[in-house]
Parts: structure tokens; sequence; C-alpha cells
């Protein structure tokens, strides 16, 4: 038998129980009532209280969410209490089922969307780490952040080493590095064989290391 006194529906202390109004949002034709959550309980019929009941023993009330570590139990009750309103304005006993089943269906969907909406927002807004001595939030260096400079200051170095070639093997290199052109199509620019072209560079970016290390 499940209990159906406002003590018997919280684990909460009676003290620390809040009232709060139910609506009933667009449930035409059922009770849109000012009381708490456990005088609607008590006047909806058995089968609505006995499916709150189950519906909010599927959620494992006893594990909350962050943002509700004190009063978990008592949200859910708020909730499934206004989605037990909704079935019962909307059951229709001609389409088979009992009211019961409607109930828990119309409750547990209910339920299931509010858990997942909090929880996600719960995870969203867990507390980064603290420093055990100091108590201050811990930064951690995105590994990633420097690349930009460091690609940069690479361009830097890379150009003042390419203005110590002569001219003529700073052009191959120009057309290698920053145009892009292949061994094949800068051997068919300067009317050279491809094996000319990959020595040269192999002779210009030696060159160019030794320039970039020093």
């Amino acid at each position: 038998m499940y209990p159906t006194s406002p003590s018997a529906l919280c684990v909460c202390e009676p003290s620390a129980i809040t009232t709060r109004i139910v609506p009933c949002r667009g449930a035409e034709g059922g009770r849109n009532p000012p009381y708490n959550f456990h005088d609607l309980l008590r006047d909806l019929p058995p089968e609505l209280q006995r499916a709150v009941h189950h519906c909010v023993d599927q959620c494992r009330p006893h594990i909350a969410p962050r943002p509700y570590t004190s009063d978990w139990h008592e949200e859910l009750y708020h909730e499934a209490a206004y989605a037990a309103c909704r079935a019962e304005a909307t059951y229709d006993p001609d389409r088979g089922g009992s009211l019961y089943q409607w109930g828990v269906r119309v409750i547990g969907q209910h339920l299931k969307r509010f858990c997942d909406r909090v929880w996600a927002s719960a995870k969203r807004e867990c507390d980064p780490p603290c420093d055990e001595e100091t108590g201050e939030a811990v930064e951690y260096e995105d590994p990633t952040a420097q690349e930009p400079f460091a690609a940069c200051l690479f361009a830097c170095a890379l150009r003042q080493a390419l203005q110590s070639l002569s001219p003529p093997d700073r052009q191959v290199a120009a057309w290698h590095l920053l145009e892009g052109l292949t061994e094949r199509a800068i051997a068919q620019r300067l009317g050279v064989s491809q094996r000319a072209v990959h020595k040269r560079l192999e002779r210009i970016y030696a060159h160019l290391r030794q320039q970039l290390d020093g």
C-alpha cells in the first residue's frame, strides 16, 4: 500500500518541506489546484497516486544531481504531481488501458525529460579542480594555445634564412616551400631535369637547417 500522507511522501524533514504551486498547463478540463503537491497527490485517484510513487522510485531519488542535493526527492514529486494532473485530464478510457498505465506513461515521460535536463546541466556545472594546499582553482595550460605563435615565429625565421640564399636558390626555395610546386614543375620552369632540382633542393634545405638551428 503506497503512503499518501504528506509526511510519508518525502524523505526530507517536515520543517524542510516547502510549499509549491503545481500548475496544470494545457490540461483542459482537469484540475488547476492552488495547493501544494501533497494536497494534490491526496486528491488524485488512487491509480495515479500509485503511478506517481512508482515513477519517482524509477528515477532513483536517492542519487541527487548537484543543484538538488538537499531536495531532489521533493523536486521529483513536484514534477510527478504536475504530470499526474495532466494524465488525469488527458485519460480516455475508450482507448484501452487503465488509468494507472496511462499515468505511468505520462508521468514517466515527463520525469525522464526533466531528469535528463537537470543531469545535463549538473554535468556542465562541475567545480574546477583546486590546489590541495591553497584551495585555488588549477589552471591547465592549453598545449595548442602557443601553436599560432610558434608558427609565426618559424615563418619569420624561415624568411630570414631565405634571405641568406643566393637569388636563384631563393627563388627555387620559394617555389617549393611557399607555392608548393613539385620538383617536376620546378624542373619544367628551369628547363632542367627533375634529378637536378632534387639535388639543388637538398643543398638548399641543408643550408636552411643550418641557419635555423644556429
